[in-house]
């Protein structure tokens, strides 16, 4: 499998708190449904308080929210599921680039000027949370995350990790789309007193599905997630864009600091031992 030219890169290490993760993370086989929301600016913008990044404002004077699934069935590290909330967004003391589109045209995230915030990222195993918190500074906490992939219907939800209610729970049918490559990903975050940037490289086909329907329902939990899900709005939103793939794979690089920033606390602490790095 590592004999694939895709995995040929140099490799560093990281030693979590859970233990040893190679850098850059292989996905090495993963299955997506990811979910394109058009939210009001103003819903989105108290979101970025104190993180020195603001939303994009597109074409139609809004953000764009993405609810992303991702069942990892081969990692470097061991499989899990992961949910994703992000945000388009650039850095407030950056040039603003204006016109955000022509982003998504370049395949390589190297040549992107805007990238995703990741506002909540649960996920289901120790080692995945310890490595999204402590390598990129993502607000990642374990909890149970239950899922049904069948043919073109998907469900997922997200469950609070103290009580159990449901955080949020999505269902929805994909029809006929155009298959097409996918770019790379880009994420900002704030670590180690800078705004972070951190390339995902892709080697995937999404189908961009032309029919679709969803339905987002946020439960009555009162955990951070489902707060935020509150304040977009998400929950009977209709996505304006819904890319699904079942052979998606990619290389999650260690990031670098691109501006000094004040970084905030990270929510969600666990109780765990200090990380350090290699």
């Amino acid at each position: 499998m590592e004999q694939d030219k895709f995995w040929n890169v140099e490799r560093s290490y990281f030693i979590t708190s859970e233990g040893r993760v190679d850098l850059p993370m292989f996905f090495y086989q993963v299955r997506v449904r990811h979910l394109n929301f058009f939210v009001d600016y103003e819903r989105v913008l108290p979101l970025l308080k104190g993180t020195g990044l603001v939303p994009c404002k597109f074409f139609n004077g809004k953000a764009v929210v993405s609810l992303i699934f991702y069942n990892y069935q081969k990692v470097s590290i061991p499989s899990y599921e992961e949910v994703t909330i992000t945000i388009v967004v650039r850095p407030e003391m950056l040039p603003d680039p204006k016109i955000y589109l022509t982003n998504f045209l370049k395949q390589k995230g190297a040549n992107w000027t805007v990238g995703a915030y990741v506002l909540e990222m649960p996920v289901t195993t120790p080692e995945a949370r310890a490595a999204g918190r402590e390598i990129w500074a993502y607000p990642k906490f374990e909890t149970k995350i239950p899922y049904k992939l069948e043919g073109n219907h998907f469900e997922f939800a997200v469950l609070d990790p103290e009580t159990e209610e449901q955080i949020v729970s999505v269902k929805g049918k994909t029809g006929i789309g155009i298959k097409m490559r996918a770019f790379d990903l880009v994420t900002y975050s704030n670590y180690n007193d800078s705004i972070w940037k951190t390339i995902i490289d892709v080697d995937a086909y999404y189908k961009n599905c032309f029919r679709r329907t969803a339905e987002v329902k946020v439960g009555p939990s009162k955990h951070g997630m489902a707060e935020n899900l509150r304040q977009l709005g998400l929950e009977g939103l209709k996505p304006f864009a819904i890319q699904v793939t079942d052979k998606f794979r990619s290389r999650l690089n260690p990031g670098k600091a691109v501006v000094p920033f004040k970084s905030p606390a990270l929510p969600y602490p666990p109780k765990s031992k200090k990380p350090g790095a290699k």
